[in-house]
């Protein structure tokens, strides 16, 4: 989940990219149907190259679908709204996404408590929501229809984290550090929950979000004899506690939730961070051949292919092909088909869902930093669409 800080972001994509537009002329004079798909993020602002990015994403699943259709297909395009990553702003924003008329399905919006605020009024419209890059728990606890969450909840990923770091270090004394902010606190209760079902001993530190203290968390941290030290959170709030290890010695295993799974790591803990073990949403590309054309479209259109950008590209294929198993058009039919759907092929694997709007089968991926660079483990469990 992105929360005050960004932690998904990578390398900011070029806006030079073919409009989904370009394509919205048939060659026979027919006009075809158009279905637009609304994007909500930061397009202005401290966060408004993670916004780029996800519209991009969109943009690029949009000029992909457009690129072959008959006379009579539907085709798509994209509209974006601006939220700035702000709560406040995120409330009028979804309002005037409703206001619009020409949105029918939405990909929005990038954090979890902005999301939170904003899913409401969505629902209330029939407006199909497809939320690409926060967990945060609360999001699918309302039982909203037609809201599909991308990524694997927090408190699921810390279990999935927990089953990992017991098989893989077979740790008996875990200290787990988590923050009070917006993201973190999830995490580190599912990790937290799965470790007290199966007998292994834990402590929990907190982190203060607004007067973080990390030599203090170090202390303690060492103080309760861990042999594994789990990070729940993002390495921009947290990343210092790396340093703070390091300097009081502690020489044990260390884990860590996605949030840490940035290039900021590799960059400013380099390191204190080697061996770490993060998890992410996002699959190693490299070992995934059936997205290797789609992968190199993107980055001749836009730059490296980011996590956030995959998020929005796999939101607006969910879109996309819902629209064209059913050919329904009209804002309050995609709203209501969108879950009855078993799967999706989307870039970032294949994809069902709950009732609730979650993944019907999660999956977290693991990555180490080694000698400088993240390298690719295993995952939870096995995903079809890998080689590896």
């Amino acid at each position: 989940m992105i929360t005050r800080r960004r932690f998904l972001g990578g390398a900011a994509a070029t806006a030079t990219a073919l409009q989904a537009s370009a394509a919205r002329a048939d060659i026979s004079g027919i006009p075809s149907t158009t279905v637009t798909i609304g994007v909500a993020g930061p397009l202005t602002g401290e966060d408004h190259q993670l916004g780029e990015q996800l519209a991009n994403g969109v943009r690029q699943a949009v000029a992909e679908a457009n690129q072959i259709h008959g006379t009579f297909d539907v085709l798509f395009d994209t509209r974006t709204f601006d939220d700035q990553n702000l709560l406040a702003q995120a409330t009028v924003t979804s309002q005037l996404v409703i206001d619009d008329g020409t949105v029918d399905a939405l990909v929005g919006h990038l954090s979890g408590r902005v999301t939170e605020g904003a899913l409401r009024n969505y629902v209330e419209a029939h407006l199909a929501v497809i939320v690409p890059t926060s967990g945060y728990d609360r999001l699918t606890e309302y039982g909203y229809g037609g809201v599909l969450r991308l990524l694997t909840k927090d408190s699921t990923e810390g279990n999935l984290g927990a089953k990992y770091c017991e098989d893989w270090f077979k740790p008996k004394s875990v200290a787990v550090l988590y923050q009070d902010g917006d993201y973190g606190f999830d995490v580190a209760n599912g990790f937290s929950m799965r470790l007290g079902a199966d007998k292994i001993t834990y402590t929990p530190i907190k982190i203060s979000w607004e007067k973080p203290d990390f030599v203090a968390a170090a202390q303690q941290t060492m103080a309760a004899k861990p042999d594994l030290v789990y990070l729940a959170g993002t390495v921009g709030d947290m990343g210092p506690v790396l340093d703070e290890l390091a300097d009081v010695k502690y020489d044990g295993a260390l884990a860590a939730s996605q949030g840490f799974f940035a290039q900021a790591t590799l960059d400013k803990y380099a390191t204190s961070a080697e061996g770490l073990v993060a998890s992410s949403s996002i699959p190693p590309f490299q070992f995934a051949p059936a997205d290797t054309q789609l992968i190199e479209d993107y980055q001749q259109a836009y730059g490296p292919l980011t996590s956030i950008a995959a998020f929005g590209y796999a939101g607006a294929q969910i879109v996309i092909d819902a629209v064209r198993r059913t050919g329904l058009v009209e804002r309050a039919a995609i709203w209501q088909t969108l879950q009855q759907f078993g799967s999706y092929d989307t870039i970032i694997g294949t994809l069902s869902f709950l009732t609730t709007g979650d993944q019907m089968n999660p999956n977290v991926y693991f990555y180490e930093v080694k000698n400088g660079k993240w390298v690719y483990q295993r995952a939870a469990h096995a995903a079809g669409f890998l080689v590896k």
